[in-house]
């Protein structure tokens, strides 16, 4: 086989460590790829020839991606240019901006596979069918391979990248502290950073000598008196903490792989709230409670009380050694590895 040109496209600060995991595997079992495409840092430094950049675009809800549609309509036509000249399309998570581009490239006659799927068990059902239509997709969660499949769709589990990852913990120290994550979008920091200022003073409050460390991927600062920031960091953050207030996401799925216990926080402009009630399939909000079926960890949406979050804090804490052997269950559950393996299949037929 003669060179072969993919284009990978995702978007956000998750999506962008997920496809470099994905880049990395791949250059490693097939030499013959070359790759360029629209993501972040992490794709940029395995060797990625990066033409477009998502991070105008990442959005949370229907009202905040009506404001953008502008700069998606955009960058979507710069994109599907660059996949039209590229033998495969390999989309990564970041459905609502990469799904239709699949379906545009499909009618073009190229070749598209699908890594970290559209969460259709939870809402918009109806984008099953344009998974089918795809060459394939690698799922990254296993109650997906078995639903994804009844549906019609060529849906192989792969494993999870975040249980090939671990934090060192560097972080860490002496005494009780309290990791915050509020996300990585910016609509989304904007809406959940204010609702943790308020849960980390009512912690602070009650215990004084609670450490709160903030992960922020801005040079925002946290209005609350003494406390740490760390630029990014993440799962570094959640490794050196002994629970941890963050955005409902991928990080939840980092925390539960660290056997740390967390407080979910989700919100939304009211209009999406709203619409997400109509729309939204599934009991809970958090991919560990979604996977064990059960709610290990707390979940508060939309209108947060900062004294409720702040008391499941310290009911966690005091209960962290049975929550984190309730999460090994995930860590076997998500430990595979067959990302090469599955892709090969795809290129092959």
């Amino acid at each position: 086989m003669g060179q072969v040109r993919v284009f990978i496209s995702t978007g956000e600060k998750s999506g962008d460590q997920n496809a470099a995991y994905l880049v990395r595997r791949l250059k490693g079992r097939f030499p013959e790829l070359t790759f360029v495409g629209m993501g972040g840092e992490n794709l940029r430094r395995e060797g990625v020839k990066l033409v477009a950049d998502p991070s105008e675009v990442a959005v949370v809800g229907l009202q905040e991606a009506i404001r953008k549609l502008g700069r998606i309509n955009r960058l979507k036509s710069l994109v599907l240019r660059e996949a039209l000249e590229s033998d495969i399309f390999l989309a990564v998570d970041f459905p609502g901006f990469n799904l239709p581009l699949a379906m545009k490239l499909k009618e073009y006659g190229k070749k598209v596979i699908y890594y970290i799927a559209p969460q259709v068990w939870a809402w918009g059902r109806w984008r099953v069918r344009h998974l089918a239509r795809l060459d394939g997709v690698m799922v990254v969660l296993p109650f997906e391979e078995p639903f994804l499949q009844s549906y019609g769709v060529r849906a192989t589990f792969v494993g999870h990248p975040a249980a090939d990852m671990r934090a060192s913990g560097r972080y860490g120290r002496e005494g009780f502290t309290v990791g915050f994550l509020p996300g990585s979008r910016r609509d989304e920091v904007r809406r959940l950073l204010p609702r943790m200022e308020r849960v980390a003073r009512e912690i602070r409050r009650v215990r004084p000598d609670a450490r709160l460390l903030f992960s922020l991927n801005s040079d925002v600062k946290p209005d609350v008196e003494g406390v740490e920031t760390v630029r990014g960091e993440g799962r570094e953050v959640i490794a050196s903490s002994d629970v941890v207030v963050m955005a409902s996401g991928t990080a939840t799925l980092e925390a539960a792989l660290e056997g740390k216990p967390a407080v979910v926080l989700y919100a939304l402009s009211e209009v999406s709230w709203w619409l997400g009630r109509l729309l939204v399939k599934t009991r809970c909000i958090s991919l560990p409670n979604i996977i064990l079926g059960e709610r290990v960890y707390p979940e508060h949406v939309q209108h947060i009380d900062p004294v409720k979050v702040a008391r499941d804090v310290f009911s966690l804490y005091e209960r962290r050694d049975e929550i984190a052997r309730r999460l090994k269950v995930i860590e076997r559950m998500l430990s595979v590895d067959r990302t090469a393996e599955t892709f090969g299949t795809f290129l092959s037929d």
